[in-house]
């Protein structure tokens, strides 16, 4: 039984002769086998039929859908847009990204072992400067995320990452500490997320306010509590690194180094040794430049942009920057390494 133009076509009968007039009383009746109602029917097999056309528009409907979802991830599962992506992010929100799917994170043959948004990391630091890429070979046991990371350190404004001791608080922003007025209780600020690792790094630091009790310099990169130590020139705080030392600290014995307020530069190691060494010309109220120099091993003092004087050779490994404040407020910023 035909009993819409629906069943005619399932039918097959779209080619035969229609008697005149036929689709108009029928355009607006729905199909029985549709409806489930077959007792009226004469054609067992027309239900059948009905449910195999509609089981081929879901197909179709699934067909097309994936078509589109292909359509969507070759665009975003591209190296090139993948790369594009990794340009507006930085190393925290990469490693999300990688999370999301296998896609995006698993790895892949096709980019020597390594995941899209590794790859992406990869070519970012392909793109870097000459500078830059010599600031920062690659550890065998490093990930590109993780480099990248350091990448984008390194293109940043240097601030204090890490404020140890009571005495001490941030200034205008984190590029600037302080002590509290009154307490007279030496505290230390690190800039532990600005890992120097190789290459020239320089770096300018102004008193701000006038008073004595600073001192600035190096030491190893560590993540401490804020109340475990108040400086990194504490025979405790030696202890500490003894414990802390890892590969990338090379074979350097000089865990920390640094010139105070007075002209000395004092030199720790983590034997626990200590020598004191003062520095002629110095001139306390001058903005100062610390040159690290880990190409060839050695930290320079620069006063007022002049080379004042070497102040340690031997130096080796990951180092950081770091501000020591008794009464004073120091600013660091970083600047364009000298070529005496």
């Amino acid at each position: 039984e035909i009993c819409c133009l629906q069943c005619l076509t399932i039918a097959g009968a779209g080619d035969l002769p229609v008697r005149r007039g036929f689709d108009s009383p029928h355009r607006t009746v729905r199909c029985r086998r549709l409806t489930g109602d077959e007792s009226n029917s004469s054609s067992p097999h027309q239900g059948l039929l009905c449910r195999q056309t509609a089981a081929t528009m879901a197909r179709t409907r699934n067909a097309v859908k994936r078509q589109k979802v292909a359509t969507v991830e070759s665009a975003l599962f591209n190296p090139d847009v993948v790369f594009l992506l990794a340009a507006l992010l930085d190393a925290r929100d990469l490693c999300r990204v990688s999370l999301t799917c296998q896609a995006l994170g698993g790895k892949q043959a096709a980019h020597n072992g390594l995941s899209l948004v590794e790859d992406a990391a990869r070519q970012q630091l392909e793109c870097a400067t000459e500078w830059e890429r010599s600031c920062l070979p690659k550890y065998d046991d490093e990930g590109w995320i993780e480099l990248y990371h350091h990448l984008l350190m390194l293109r940043s404004k240097l601030t204090f990452d890490q404020l140890l001791g009571i005495n001490i608080q941030y200034g205008a922003d984190q590029s600037i500490v302080r002590a509290y007025p009154g307490h007279w209780t030496k505290s230390s600020a690190l800039c532990s997320n600005h890992v120097m690792r190789s290459g020239r790094h320089f770096a300018y630091f102004t008193a701000l306010l006038a008073g004595n009790g600073w001192s600035i310099g190096l030491v190893r990169p560590v993540q401490l509590n804020r109340s475990d130590f108040d400086s990194p020139t504490t025979s405790r705080f030696c202890e500490y690194l003894i414990g802390q030392r890892t590969e990338r600290w090379s074979d350097s014995s000089v865990h920390c180094c640094g010139l105070n307020c007075y002209g000395k530069f004092i030199t720790y190691t983590c034997n626990q040794n200590q020598t004191t060494r003062k520095i002629d010309r110095f001139r306390s109220g001058a903005t100062f430049g610390l040159l690290l120099d880990l190409n060839e091993g050695t930290l320079t003092v620069y006063q007022t942009g002049q080379r004042l004087a070497k102040l340690k050779d031997g130096l080796a490994g990951e180092y950081c920057w770091y501000a020591a404040v008794l009464s004073a407020s120091i600013a660091v910023k970083r600047g364009l390494a000298p070529f005496d």
